[in-house]
């Protein structure tokens, strides 16, 4: 083994030499104290290398640890949304696919269950007959991932009811032809729920799968918001919008954890990252609000959030 020469302690401000001036007026010489130590086989291993077995200094070398699986218990999660089409008069919306005016199905304010109602997809082109992956919690707040077919505009039972949905990808081999709905059970019109408060996810043909700056702490894992952003991209000129990041614990209200301006002559764009990250505990509800001073805005929003197990 191989003991160098040098160390830098991370609670220093400068790098320490092999030998040190203890208070008595003596020198300590760390070198020889390590060496002393290498019989230590499980002292060294501590020293070395983090639960993981990884060595110390691996995350500072790349930053791709968790996104590796390089991290026991620690996965990585990036939301983000878009408002297609809002007006003054909506007032704060949520930012996702369903803000949308002039469609049947607009919905300004996504809809949150009170139970595990989430059973239903379809989509509103008969042509559709794509594999969809959907995302999100069970009615104990898991996290479940599963795939269903399509059958155009007929209804398609979800494999497993959910409390929560956050994300809806085509898996398939060919583009969606028409919007894609994940809902609760109830009246269709050409595979379009007729009652909006019934949408949980919707997925614009193109996009193949959702804009939803919407998600949910995962039972069993705390949430680590790293930072947010928020666009004024097609939004009109000369507008002013403000952001608003809202986060409801389980039985609790929303409340608003940042909220921000940006006054654009076009469009414009805003990050905040966090000195230290904003923590949600499990089955809490996060979501990204926008409000505008200009009819037909449309915006982009998102965060990223490291989950840990508890």
């Amino acid at each position: 083994m191989v003991i160098p020469v040098s160390y830098y302690d991370p609670n220093d401000s400068i790098p320490s030499s092999n030998r040190m001036l203890k208070e008595d007026g003596t020198m300590f010489d760390i070198g020889a104290a390590i060496r002393a130590m290498e019989t230590s086989t499980a002292f060294l291993n501590a020293l070395l290398y983090d639960a993981d077995s990884n060595l110390r200094i691996t995350n500072a070398t790349d930053g791709l640890a968790i996104a590796k699986g390089d991290v026991t218990g620690t996965t990585f999660v990036h939301k983000f949304g878009a408002a297609p089409d809002f007006d003054i008069a909506d007032g704060f919306v949520t930012v996702w696919d369903g803000a949308e005016d002039a469609v049947a199905w607009e919905l300004m304010n996504y809809v949150y269950s009170a139970t595990a109602d989430i059973d239903s997809i379809s989509s509103s082109d008969g042509g559709d007959t794509q594999d969809v992956e959907i995302q999100g919690l069970d009615a104990n707040y898991n996290l479940v991932v599963q795939t269903r077919t399509l059958q155009g505009q007929s209804r398609v039972a979800l494999s497993t009811d959910l409390i929560r949905v956050f994300r809806v990808k085509n898996v398939g081999s060919t583009n969606f032809a028409g919007h894609v709905f994940v809902y609760v059970d109830g009246t269709l019109s050409g595979g379009v729920p007729v009652t909006n408060a019934d949408i949980r996810a919707v997925v614009h043909p193109g996009n193949n799968q959702t804009e939803m700056a919407v998600y949910t702490i995962p039972n069993g894992k705390t949430g680590y918001m790293r930072s947010w952003y928020a666009s004024t991209a097609g939004a009109k000129r000369d507008s002013e919008h403000t952001i608003k990041i809202l986060a409801r614990p389980l039985s609790g209200v929303f409340q608003l954890k940042h909220k921000a301006n940006i006054n654009v002559a076009g469009t414009s764009y805003i990050q905040h990252k966090y000195e230290e990250p904003e923590v949600f505990a499990a089955k809490t509800d996060i979501e990204v609000q926008m409000d505008t001073d200009k009819d037909t805005a449309g915006v982009a929003a998102g965060f990223d959030i490291v989950l840990v197990d508890d």
